[in-house]
């Protein structure tokens, strides 16, 4: 069963904001942190069960070697999987139930 992604209006910034980050850094860890983001994408949607439920049916997935993590809950009967937050991993409210 394939699912599109679905992308919730703050992800974008969650996103940028993360990549900037990076990248003020480093250009090479800029490209590295969207690199582990395709392979969390890949990983979601080969697996939509496969990381633990953290709250109501929101799921946070650990990006690899970066710490963020992506919350998102499946849609099936969209056969959708929609991402609610990309996060730093030390943030202390991590309940994105309201950007459904």
């Amino acid at each position: 069963m394939k699912y599109k992604f679905v992308y919730r209006p703050f992800v974008k910034q969650d996103l940028q904001n993360a990549a900037n980050y990076y990248k003020d850094i480093s250009p090479n860890l800029a490209k590295d942190f969207l690199h582990r983001i395709r392979e969390a994408k890949k990983y979601i949607a080969l697996n939509p069960k496969g990381d633990d439920v953290m709250y109501q049916d929101i799921r946070m997935h650990n990006l690899y070697q970066v710490p963020y993590h992506i919350h998102y809950y499946t849609d099936h009967e969209n056969k959708q999987i929609v991402i609610l937050a990309i996060e730093f991993s030390k943030r202390e409210n991590l309940n994105f139930t309201g950007r459904k």
